[in-house]
Formats: C-alpha cells, sequence, structure tokens
C-alpha cells in the first residue's frame, strides 16, 4: 500500500480479516469458514530496506498467530508489536 499511513494500513488489513472471517463457503450440506492473520509494518518507520520490511511484517504476522490467529498484529508498537481481534 504505498504511500498509506500505518494507521490506515492496519485498518484496511482489519477490514480484510473481519470480511475473512464473515466469509462462508457453501460445500455440499454445509459451509466452510476460515480466518486470516496478517502482519503490518511500515516504510521507513519498520526497516529501510524491501527484505527488512518484509521481514517485519512477518514477525508480526507470526505474532499474531502466536496470540490466537484471526487478529492483525502491527510491528513495532505496544512491546514490539500490536495485535487487535
Amino acid at each position: 500500500l504505498p504511500d498509506t499511513p500505518l494507521a490506515v494500513a492496519r485498518e484496511r488489513a482489519e477490514t480484510l480479516r473481519r470480511a475473512f472471517e464473515a466469509l462462508r463457503v457453501r460445500h455440499g450440506p454445509g459451509s466452510l469458514s476460515a480466518t486470516l492473520s496478517c502482519g503490518v509494518a511500515a516504510f521507513p518507520e519498520h526497516a529501510g530496506q524491501p527484505f527488512a520490511l518484509l521481514a517485519c511484517a512477518d514477525e508480526a504476522l507470526y505474532d499474531a498467530k502466536v496470540r490466537g490467529r484471526n487478529r492483525v498484529a502491527v510491528h513495532g508498537t505496544a512491546g514490539g508489536r500490536q495485535s487487535t481481534a
């Protein structure tokens, strides 16, 4: 999301997470559901190089999964990362 403030990027990820969580796929007599975890990092706040930025987003994603999945985690806030569910 080029030229997007970190707060807006987090909100967009949260919107995607909620939409994904609400999605139901009909399968036979029932339905399937899934959840989504997202890691968000910003340039240049969290890293100045592309691979380092991806590593920060990956760390935040891992943190979201460790904290219970189905959440958005932002690298670099609230003790290293900020998670919302």
